[in-house]
């Protein structure tokens, strides 16, 4: 195989000020709360039991969409928000992220709804997100990987010039960001009672698709759902 060299990063010798993409945002917006089923399994438990989920239950989209926000909360929502010296805040979350910059945005659609909804780090909110991108041509594609009508689809979308901002090549930085959020979205969902698989597609050309603002890639995509009883996952 090819092996494509991303570079080695490193900080810039003066970083850069960037001002982020600006989402539109729709009438619709869905708080979320803390998890309100608990957690009663120790950390180890939850490590040892999660499994890449292939079948899923139907579920309400409501339901689906308040669970599903809780695990975003979860995993990705801002613990503490520092200064903005690259023209945007950083942030403390439970997902690593080199320079505490976190470009790694997630959107959502839950069936039979059409609509997409952000997750917003900092509010913790679901909010609409109006875009031309249709989320039925969209899930057909990725059925075609892993038929899933019943479960959520969660698209990893990457702002890079946020951490180009900081770092030159910084493409590898990127990814691994996102790698890492993917892998702790998937504990999260467990924890709560969850199934998820992530799936190999990126996302694209759906998610540079998503504004009419150039820069945004997609690096990442799942299903998120209830497991159907009595399947493998």
């Amino acid at each position: 195989m090819d092996w494509i060299d991303l570079g080695n990063p490193h900080p810039r010798l003066e970083p850069g000020v960037y001002e982020p993409l600006t989402w539109p945002e729709g009438n619709v917006v869905r708080p979320v709360g803390a998890p309100s089923s608990g957690i009663d399994r120790s950390f180890s438990e939850v490590a040892r039991q999660r499994r890449s989920c292939r079948e899923f239950a139907p579920v309400p989209a409501e339901a689906m969409l308040a669970k599903l926000g809780e695990v975003l909360s979860m995993s990705c929502g801002a613990q503490a928000v520092g200064t903005d010296p690259l023209g945007f805040p950083l942030s403390r979350r439970t997902a690593p992220s080199a320079g505490a910059i976190h470009p790694i945005h997630l959107v959502v659609n839950a069936p039979p709804q059409k609509e997409w909804y952000r997750f917003d780090p900092f509010t913790r909110l679901l909010i609409g997100l109006p875009t031309t991108v249709r989320a039925a041509e969209v899930r057909a594609t990725f059925d075609e990987v892993l038929p899933a009508a019943h479960a959520a689809l969660l698209l990893f979308v990457a702002e890079p010039a946020m951490t180009a901002t900081k770092y030159e090549n910084s493409a590898s930085l990127v990814w691994r960001d996102a790698g890492v959020l993917q892998g702790i979205v998937s504990l999260a969902a467990e924890a709560l009672g969850l199934g998820c698989t992530l799936l190999g597609i990126t996302g694209d050309p759906w998610s540079a698709q998503l504004l009419d603002q150039p820069g945004l890639h997609g690096v990442g995509a799942a299903f998120v759902g209830r497991p159907a009883k009595h399947t493998p996952c």
